[in-house]
């Protein structure tokens, strides 16, 4: 649990650093996501533009091409994951594309440690 604990706080301070969240934005203009079963998206996150790079070289995904993609944190924080209509369910943190392991975190388990408001009317 160490390990889990530690990588998540330092994409955190990396975060708070840039005040950037990075996304895979395709050529199309859309985000990269999994969908989980029909309730919402698992969302890759990374906190920079040379993992989000790393992991469409490592990851091979077909269709549209990817490319790194900044969002401010304020605005992910209180605009994305409040939106119903993206129906994020989770966040991948820093996914590299190689492993199937991969550190998750809710969007209120973000939201709380970006010292936002979480839960019902958060956002």
């Amino acid at each position: 649990m160490a390990v889990e604990y530690l990588g998540a706080r330092i994409f955190l301070e990396e975060l708070k650093l840039t005040g950037e969240i990075w996304l895979a934005k395709s050529s199309h203009g859309s985000i990269y996501a999994v969908g989980i079963d029909r309730t919402g998206f698992s969302l890759p996150v990374w906190s920079g533009n040379e993992r989000v790079a790393e992991f469409l070289k490592n990851a091979r995904l077909v269709g549209p091409k990817y490319a790194p993609h900044a969002v401010s944190l304020g605005v992910f924080t209180q605009e994305w994951l409040s939106d119903q209509g993206k129906a994020i369910v989770e966040l991948q943190i820093n996914p590299d594309g190689k492993s199937t392991r991969v550190l998750v975190m809710s969007p209120d388990e973000f939201r709380a440690a970006q010292g936002g408001k979480s839960g019902p009317g958060a956002g």
